[in-house]
């Protein structure tokens, strides 16, 4: 079940560059250094760091499962998947 706001811990909303921002923390890299289209799992993007991404994602009210990150592995998929209503 979708919630209609991505509204997270303290009130944020899930944006593009939060989705960057914790992308970004997973890998341990800085966030510039993530092209759009680029495929995470080429950048190191593995199982355990994408579950917990999803978690930290459903904590923005966003139902998402690893399977549907996985399938398209970029930033541009995933922002549109996450951040777009």
């Amino acid at each position: 079940m979708q919630q209609d706001t991505n509204a997270g811990p303290a009130g944020e909303t899930l944006t593009p560059d939060l989705v960057r921002a914790h992308a970004a923390e997973a890998l341990g890299i800085p966030p510039e250094e993530i092209e759009e289209g680029e495929s995470l799992l080429d950048q190191g993007m593995d199982s355990i760091r994408l579950m917990s991404l999803v978690e930290k994602w459903r904590e923005y009210g966003v139902e998402t499962d690893f399977v549907a990150l996985a399938e398209e592995p970029t930033l541009q998929a995933w922002n549109t998947l996450l951040t777009t209503r």
